[in-house]
């Protein structure tokens, strides 16, 4: 096993997961719901506030208020962006398409919903760069040995 192999696994592993984190309460979230308790256990304290704040219908809510159009698939879609490509990544399968789809919702979250805050602080477009670039990095290098693509390839 190289290093690049084990780096590769650290970076799907991190971003996979805080993508699939954040993917989750757009789909599922909501005022009257509650995360698994072993999800807010491990995310802590500030996860199930924003589970409640989140879900569909807020999340649609808020990109009808930025001119998104038909607000409510795209929520969906980028909650099975974020949620679906998150996990993708992690495991490192279908890698290629898991990466586009991940890059592509960012650089949408970038324009629509960050870009006016600027590049730095609260409500700003460098934590959503930064995923969309790990996902553009991870789709043009690969996965790496340590992945789902390679056990079937």
């Amino acid at each position: 096993m190289r290093k690049s192999d084990l780096g590769l696994l650290g970076l799907r592993l991190a971003a996979g997961s805080i993508l699939a984190s954040h993917g989750l309460p757009k789909l599922f979230g909501g005022p009257d719901r509650e995360p698994p308790a072993a999800l807010s256990k491990l995310l802590g304290s500030n996860y199930a506030p924003a589970w409640q704040k989140s879900g569909r219908a807020a999340f649609s809510q808020g990109l009808r208020a930025m001119g998104v159009p038909a607000p409510e698939l795209a929520a969906t879609a980028s909650g099975l962006a974020e949620l679906g490509g998150g996990v993708a990544l992690a495991l490192g399968a279908a890698t290629p398409l898991a990466a586009a789809v991940v890059a592509g919702n960012m650089a949408v979250a970038v324009r629509k919903a960050h870009w006016k805050t600027g590049f730095y602080g609260t409500g700003g477009y460098e934590f959503a760069v930064l995923l969309g670039a790990a996902a553009v990095a991870i789709g043009l290098i690969g996965p790496g040995r340590i992945s789902v693509d390679r056990l079937f390839r």
